[in-house]
């Protein structure tokens, strides 16, 4: 099961400032392109402290070690804060497995959308080697496809 909990700890231990909340947390993709969790060497996370300030920094993927120091950013738009979820990376990649909109990702992200009607859970959003993406709830595991947008180049009419 994830711990945002460490998450949190980590960076609390190295500024001296209390976190609430993870706000994003991204994938550094081995080559750029990954087909497992093993692919992903670390993340770069954000976190947002209890006076709304967020806070970024890397955390690299056992067995790699290290992490680097948090530093303040402007908080990213569109997310919130928060402090968990049920389904990990590994859990997550295998559910990207079962979709036919790519074999390999580009990208990988775990955020919490805000929108109206509310998100009801964070979800990880995989970019696919096709162009696609897929997004995993990341408490339930259900899947929302979404097609990328298709640009026809039509010669003018005369």
């Amino acid at each position: 099961m994830p711990q945002i909990k460490n998450h949190l700890d980590t960076a609390a231990e190295k500024t001296g400032v209390k976190f609430i909340g993870l706000e994003r947390k991204s994938g550094v993709i081995k080559n750029g392109m990954g087909s497992t969790a093993q692919d992903i060497l670390g993340w770069n996370i954000t976190i947002r402290d209890d006076g709304g300030t967020c806070y970024e920094y890397y955390m690299a993927r056992p067995p790699l070690i290290g992490m680097t120091q948090p530093v303040p950013i402007k908080c990213p738009l569109g997310i919130i804060a928060f402090d968990d979820y049920k389904i990990d990376i590994e859990e997550a990649v295998k559910i990207f497995h079962t979709q036919n909109g790519g074999d390999r990702f580009s990208d990988v992200v775990l955020s919490w959308p805000l929108t109206h009607p509310a998100a009801p859970e964070p979800y990880w959003y995989f970019r696919t080697n096709l162009g696609n993406n897929v997004v995993i709830g990341a408490n339930s595991g259900q899947i929302k496809g979404h097609s990328p947008i298709v640009v026809l180049y039509m010669a003018q009419h005369k």
